[in-house]
């Protein structure tokens, strides 16, 4: 923990069970990776999970054609819409099993409209939310070499847990490395940040002289005071999800191969003895919005 802010891990409030899902996805394999995906949300329950977190795009893959024209015409034949099949079968996982799901997955919007979307998914199987990637790089933008239309608003949701109220954000790959996606759920009140990935990770406790993602992702969690949680590809990527704490803590790393692991956050201390303080360490009651509204983007 840091020094700097209480230590939170020793208090004995009510805790949130996140499972990491680190799925194992292949390049459209739509049938198998839906598989594996309800395999490991089964297992996260077995685990106790309250909330489980999938990659990013796990129903495809996320797979990309050789070109925008390839990839459009393979993304209108795989693009679930949220009253499809496989959404469908992670819904009646998660009110099987009365727990939350963030799932990333290839949503087809309008005709000829894809987004990199997250559901958030209740434990009553219904959709709470969902997450349209804001910040998509040029070879993901409709705009440029991509398919994907990029979202235009960020969402938190409110989940309830036994005596546990939490406020989750949720962003997706590329979207923690842009400062104001965190910090614009923050102001939403998000005390954790769920992170579907599709990239390959550098492990949280080697020391290096630049600021990988994984450096920037705690710098994104400790200057918000959040969790975050990531949950990356098996396979496709290199693995390595990873969870980190409001003072930029590495909490725990998964491996490269496929894995469900749970890990216990302590949510309440979280809200009780932080984010009550709103100058504290990185005191969000220190903000000058009226001097900001000036600045120039």
């Amino acid at each position: 923990m840091n020094p700097k802010l209480p230590n939170i891990y020793a208090d004995p409030g009510p805790q949130l069970n996140v499972a990491l899902c680190q799925v194992y996805t292949e390049p459209w394999d739509l049938g198998g990776n839906l598989t594996r995906t309800l395999e490991a949300l089964a297992e996260a329950k077995r685990q106790g999970a309250d909330l489980a977190i999938t990659p990013e795009c796990v129903f495809h893959g996320y797979g990309f054609g050789r070109d925008q024209k390839e990839t459009l015409e393979r993304y209108a034949q795989v693009a679930e819409p949220l009253d499809g099949p496989r959404l469908a079968a992670v819904r009646a996982a998660a009110r099987a099993r009365k727990m939350y799901v963030v799932v990333g997955f290839l949503q087809a919007g309008a005709a000829g409209v894809f987004h990199n979307a997250a559901a958030v998914i209740s434990p009553d199987g219904e959709i709470a939310d969902v997450y349209h990637k804001v910040h998509c790089r040029t070879f993901e933008a409709i705009a440029h070499a991509g398919a994907f239309t990029p979202g235009n608003r960020f969402i938190a949701t409110d989940l309830a847990v036994r005596d546990l109220q939490v406020r989750m954000g949720t962003l997706i790959c590329f979207d923690r490395e842009i400062p104001e996606s965190t910090r614009c759920l923050r102001a939403m009140g998000a005390q954790l940040i769920a992170c579907p990935l599709a990239c390959d990770t550098e492990p949280l406790d080697k020391h290096r002289d630049y600021a990988d993602n994984e450096m920037v992702t705690r710098c994104r969690a400790a200057e918000n005071e959040v969790f975050y949680v990531v949950v990356n590809h098996a396979g496709r990527f290199n693995g390595g999800s990873f969870a980190v704490g409001p003072g930029g803590e590495a909490l725990v790393q998964l491996g490269s191969a496929p894995e469900v692991r749970t890990i216990l956050l302590p949510l309440h201390a979280l809200q009780t003895r932080v984010h009550a303080d709103q100058f504290g360490w990185m005191g969000f009651g220190y903000r000058r919005p009226d001097v900001y509204g000036n600045a120039l983007y």
